[in-house]
């Protein structure tokens, strides 16, 4: 009997598909994309809420034990106030000194006609999607225009930097990941103010996002024991000065021998966000 050969149908109309998507024009496949987006925002959102009652009413539920190891957690906590107390009465006074100080400096910028800095309203946004393919790192959130934002903003976490808003819609918003092989900024090394570029480099095997620095200039390096701390810079518009990137263990020359380049090691946690911040500049700045 003649062996069974393998149905090789669902190939043949899978390579004829993949044959046609080439031949589509890039306008149309992002329009597509887009349409595609807005048809599941909703469906994201009430699967990101009933997860997130699921939790609510998980916790109400805790069992007996459950509860006396948390308020067994809770006594610790109490008995641990007094030395809390004593700390934060220490920390009021610092915060004080340095509200002091800062506004001191604010009046010496307006005495001398100095630009100040740019400051932001922090709006804090549920994750109701994660799109981490090998082509689209992006997080869609709960937040669109009718909470004031707006296209190109950025956004934080505890880590650091998460992203930039590329799509705003009435209720929703898709956030473009700092790992993203489009997103790139301007930054600086921490403690030293000259500009360097950073771009995502996407998600290696395992999960781990990165990124590269480029631009470095030839007297900066970089080791496992001394790493540099990549951080945001105001050069670029997007995010306050100062917040975390990424670190750097290894800087190599660049192609054109002019600058150095080098592998920049992002937090774990930035593909597992359930929840980010978008800063919105003030309006009175």
């Amino acid at each position: 009997m003649p062996k069974d050969r393998p149905n090789l149908g669902p190939f043949a109309i899978l390579g004829v598909f993949l044959f046609i998507w080439t031949l589509i024009p890039s306008s149309w496949k992002a329009v597509t994309k887009t349409k595609f987006d807005e048809f599941h925002a909703p469906l994201w959102e009430i699967t990101s809420r009933l997860d997130d009652l699921s939790d609510y009413w998980g916790h109400l539920s805790d069992s007996k034990k459950t509860l006396i190891a948390k308020n067994r957690d809770l006594a610790r906590i109490r008995a641990d106030f007094d030395v809390q107390s004593e700390r934060k009465l220490t920390l009021e006074n610092e915060l004080a000194k340095i509200n002091g100080l800062k506004a001191y400096v604010n009046s010496l910028e307006l005495q001398l006609g100095l630009d100040q800095a740019r400051s932001y309203r922090p709006i804090i946004a549920r994750v109701s999607h994660r799109s981490l393919s090998g082509w689209w790192q992006s997080l869609s959130i709960r937040k669109g225009t009718i909470d004031g934002l707006y296209q190109g903003l950025g956004g934080v976490f505890s880590d650091g930097i998460a992203g930039r808003l590329i799509q705003v819609d009435s209720n929703f918003a898709k956030l473009e990941l700092a790992c993203n092989s489009n997103f790139r900024i301007v930054g600086t090394f921490r403690g030293d103010d000259r500009p360097v570029t950073f771009q995502g480099g996407g998600i290696l095997a395992g999960g781990r996002p990165w990124g590269m620095v480029l631009d470095v200039p030839h007297d900066l390096s970089a080791s496992q024991e001394n790493p540099l701390t990549l951080v945001t810079s105001d050069l670029g518009g997007t995010f306050p000065s100062g917040i975390p990137i990424g670190k750097v263990i290894e800087l190599e020359e660049s192609g054109d021998g002019l600058f150095k380049t080098g592998l920049v090691k992002l937090s774990n946690n930035l593909s597992k966000l359930s929840e980010v911040t978008i800063l919105v500049p003030d309006s009175q700045n």
